[in-house]
Parts: C-alpha cells; structure tokens; sequence
C-alpha cells in the first residue's frame, strides 16, 4: 500500500458540508480529488484536484475517477452521491458499502419494499409515477405525506390533508425527483427521533438520539433536534433495536447511518427513512463524535481508504447537544448583529448565520433554505438549550417584511 501521503481521496460533492471532510482527509494526509456540478463550490479552495462533474453521473465520475487513480471515494454527507460512491468503488474494487445496498438507502420505494418483507413498522405506503393517478394516491387516506422516492433534505416533501392539496401535492414531489418517482404515505402521529449510527463488520452501534421539532408553519422541516431525547430508556433501547433491524434488513455491512423515526403516543416505532451518510448540519461531524467519544467521520474516511483501524464502541447518552436552526421572517434583510459575538459564546460548539444584508429570504420550505443554526454542547438538555437561547438573544436580524 502506498503512503498516506501520496493516496488519493475522492470526495463527492464539494459543497458547505463536504468541506469538513475535505478538511479532515488532509489533515489525515491525503490528497483530495473533489468532483461537483458546480463550477466553483467551496470544497474546491480546499482539495488538491476537482473536476465539473454531477454526483449522480456515475459513468463520467467513474471516468474522472480514473484518470486520478484514486485509492478511495466517499460520499459521506448527501444522499445523492451515494450510489455514485458505490458504483464506482464496486468497479474499481475499493471499500465500499455495495450499489445494491446504496439503492435500497437511497430510493425511498425500495427501502420501504425491504424493511416491509422483514416485518420492520412503516406507514402504509402506495408508489406513484404519474400525477393524474389519484386513484391509486388517495387510497392511503388523509392526512398522508406525499414525497420524491429519490430527493433529500425535505425537499418535494408535503403532507396533504384532502383530496383538494393531493395533485399540487403530487405535482411537487414529482418534480423534485430525479427519476420522476413518488411515495404517498399514511401520516404517523408521533414524536420523530433521529438516530445516528455507525456499522462494522454487520455490528450496528448507535452514536445519538434525538427528539426533533419543526416550523409551526412546515411541518415538514425540522427547527431542533435536542440529545438525547426526552424519553424513557425503555423507549430509547427499542429505538436503538428497530435501527439496528432497518440496517440489518437494507444490508449494510460497514459505514454511517442517519436515520428517522416516529414514536407514538403509544410506544411504536415506525420507521420514516434511513441514509447512509451522516446527518447533516454538522451532525455527523461535530455532534456525533461529541456524544459518542467516537471520531466517525475519520474512522470512515480511513476505512474508505482501506486502512485498517480499531472502531472503538460509542458511550452514547454520556452528554448533551442541541441544533437549531434560526426562525427569520420572510422579507427582506436590512442589517445583521450579532453573529460573531454569539458563536463566542461558551458551549456554542459552532454557528452560521447563512443570511446577507439584502437578500430576500423566502422561507425555510426545505432543510436547505434554513436560513442558519446553533450546535451548543453540554451535560444536560436543559443547559444546552440555554446555551441555545444567549446565542439567539445575541443575533440581532431586521427583516423588512414582504406587503
């Protein structure tokens, strides 16, 4: 094998939440090679090589694969790239998670047709290709969540509540898949968790819990997420087995997991989506090894690099974290205060204001238009959502709001 020095990483996507991949690979002594559709994405300032390329263009970012002589490619923190991330280290014979396994993760059709035949709780659920069949839509029932079989963060997401919203409904999620594919689902009342996850060697460990919360006005995007969860830990351990059965029953041997779920009023669990990537919005790199004592982002680089280390076990549940993301009014923004003093703040672990003066924010209709957020570290819920609260007292943001 040849020194770290002189093997190459290839990270797909070269965006805000690739960077701290980018980053750590270097630190770690790797060239990176970053591909992306973008002209001029942040990752490229940061990595040794980049090239144009789609992280869903298997073929082309196989071609630019090859011509860089790559030892090993990730895609650790967007679910469109996983499949391309397989696909090409199943054909160069790198580590990897497996492209049928990267489908069953990523298309959400799939994964509910895998964890249904293993008895796994899911809501009922009708497969929809065409926006005039409404039939075959509306026999799920109302409320139902109407979204893309192969999208991300939210996006294409409702949920509809007559017959009236249903072909608006499809029409979106349509147009927000790849594929032009869709997934009508019965609506799960409930308290959604997240989980994060790691696995090796077919051996599920769980990183973090949380409970989540969302926007008063979509429910469909989350405004929280607060570790560990405020549940009971009988209900945390059945968490904790139905995510090991979600990963057993996709087939996932070794890699990263961010999954969600829904617990009822009652106690049960029903499976809402699982990636195989880390969470985003600085889960996967900050908040998991926070909680867990385990540096996953960096075990996984290296294994996608096929170095042979240790992967320690995760103490989860030994400390505190929160994510939130700011609530903006939709208008125009006229000035912004605050933003450096808060995230000197002690326990603020990182922030990001993703706003600038004069720019029209619209709305957080998907995870991606959050308009910014707070990670703050402690030992209880309750501290870290102080912490939260004087960062948020700090920002000071004037609106000029839409007539």
């Amino acid at each position: 094998m040849p020194e770290a020095s002189n093997k190459t990483l290839h990270v797909l996507g070269g965006g805000a939440w690739q960077v701290p991949t980018i980053l750590l690979a270097k630190r770690l002594g790797y060239r990176v090679f970053v591909t992306d559709m973008y002209e001029n994405p942040p990752g490229y300032a940061f990595a040794d090589d980049h090239a144009v390329v789609n992280v869903r263009d298997r073929e082309g970012t196989l071609a630019a694969a090859r011509s860089r002589a790559i030892d090993g490619i990730i895609c650790d923190t967007t679910d469109v790239g996983v499949p391309t991330a397989a696909y090409v280290a199943e054909t160069l014979g790198l580590p990897g998670i497996g492209l049928d396994v990267a489908m069953r993760f990523t298309d959400k059709y799939l994964m509910r047709e895998a964890t249904s035949a293993r008895g796994i709780l899911g809501p009922r659920y009708v497969f929809v290709t065409d926006p005039s069949d409404l039939a075959r839509a509306e026999s799920i029932g109302f409320p139902s969540i109407v979204k893309p079989a192969d999208s991300q963060s939210s996006r294409g997401v409702r949920r509809v509540d007559s017959r009236a919203d249903l072909p608006a409904a499809l029409e979106y999620a349509l147009a927000n898949s790849a594929a032009g594919r869709a997934l009508v689902e019965e609506f799960i009342d409930g308290t959604e968790v997240t989980v994060e996850g790691m696995c090796r060697d077919g051996v599920v460990h769980v990183l973090g819990i949380s409970d989540k919360g969302h926007y008063a006005d979509n429910p469909q995007v989350a405004s929280h997420l607060a570790y560990p969860p405020g549940m009971s830990d009988d209900v945390i351990e059945r968490i904790r087995a139905a995510n090991a059965q979600v990963v057993g029953a996709l087939g996932l041997r070794t890699g990263v997991t961010h999954a969600e779920f829904i617990v009822t009023a009652e106690g049960r669990i029903y499976l809402v989506e699982i990636a195989a990537r880390g969470g985003g919005s600085r889960v996967y790199t900050h908040i998991a090894p926070y909680l867990s004592g385990v540096p996953i982002p960096e075990l996984y680089v290296r294994y996608c690099m096929g170095d042979d280390v240790a992967w320690p076990i995760p103490v989860p549940g030994r400390r505190a974290a929160l994510l939130e993301f700011f609530e903006i009014p939709v208008g125009v923004v006229r000035s912004i205060e605050g933003v450096e003093a808060a995230a000197k703040l002690p326990g603020v672990a990182d922030l990001a204001l993703e706003l600038t003066v004069g720019q029209r924010f619209g709305g957080a209709d998907n995870d991606r238009a959050r308009p910014g957020y707070v990670v703050a570290f402690g030992e209880t819920r309750d501290e870290v959502r102080a912490i939260a609260a004087r960062a948020r007292a700090t920002i000071r943001v004037e609106v000029e709001p839409e007539t």
